[in-house]
């Protein structure tokens, strides 16, 4: 296997389209901080133009890139982050360009969704948002506005949940059992459900016993990976999934 699928997999990357060359890692000094920056490439060819939809086709051309540094979960203790170099492309149908997205952050943000769900795990904790902030590379502001969005515009309803649902989890912070936390979402709009800090088996269906028999029984495809906990709680809480 490639030194760019063992380096997805240190940094929990589930993005085949980033690779990284064999120079992919440098440590410099940022603000005084001894820092990793990992220096990957992202690279696929389009469906459509991100504009105006426009399908794929001759007139698209690629256009260079542009380079955002991401800021991604400590590796050895060390403040870490993504130079990612986004393929960027032209439209000859519309004149205009675009970059290309990937799932570890969201559209013109600097922050991967990891390091998001890691801040609101860890603001569970008794612990200040200033030392957050410190613990992730991120302002003060940036831990309260990344709370806000988890906490307060985030109601649970128990007596729904979509039919088509993703189940993964995600390296978390080390407070969490196993250090593993578990997150799912909503397989059709993409929408993040919810995050249970630790995704053991028991914790999973106390988790979900929390949901009416009708919410669960309405889910009718579930996608996960192998691991076994998932196969058996998706047999006794979902059983027409």
């Amino acid at each position: 296997m490639s030194h760019s699928y063992f380096t997805r997999k240190l940094l929990n990357i589930k993005d085949k389209n980033i690779t990284f060359s064999k120079d992919y890692l440098e440590k410099v000094k940022l603000n005084g901080i001894t820092s990793f920056i990992f220096k990957g490439i992202l690279t696929y060819q389009p469906t459509h133009c991100q504009k105006y939809r426009t399908l794929f086709y001759s007139k698209f051309k690629k256009h260079g890139f542009k380079t955002s540094r991401i800021a991604i979960l400590k590796v050895s203790l060390h403040d870490s982050y993504l130079a990612l170099k986004k393929q960027r492309y032209y439209c000859g149908h519309c004149q205009s360009t675009f970059t290309l997205s990937t799932s570890i952050v969201e559209k013109n943000y600097y922050i991967s969704y990891h390091t998001k769900h890691a801040i609101a795990l860890e603001a569970q904790n008794k612990i200040s948002e200033c030392d957050i902030a410190r613990r992730h590379q991120v302002s003060h502001s940036t831990v309260n506005r990344i709370i806000h969005s988890f906490y307060n515009s985030q109601t649970l309803n128990l007596n729904y949940l979509p039919e088509n649902l993703c189940f993964d989890e995600f390296k978390s912070v080390k407070s969490a059992e196993g250090h593993m936390s578990f997150i799912f979402c909503d397989a059709d709009s993409k929408q993040i459900i919810d995050i249970v800090e630790d995704r053991r088996l028991s914790s999973l269906q106390a988790y979900f016993k929390r949901y009416t028999k009708e919410a669960r029984h309405r889910v009718k495809n579930i996608v996960i990976d192998m691991y076994a906990p998932y196969i058996s709680l998706i047999k006794n809480l979902f059983p027409h999934a």
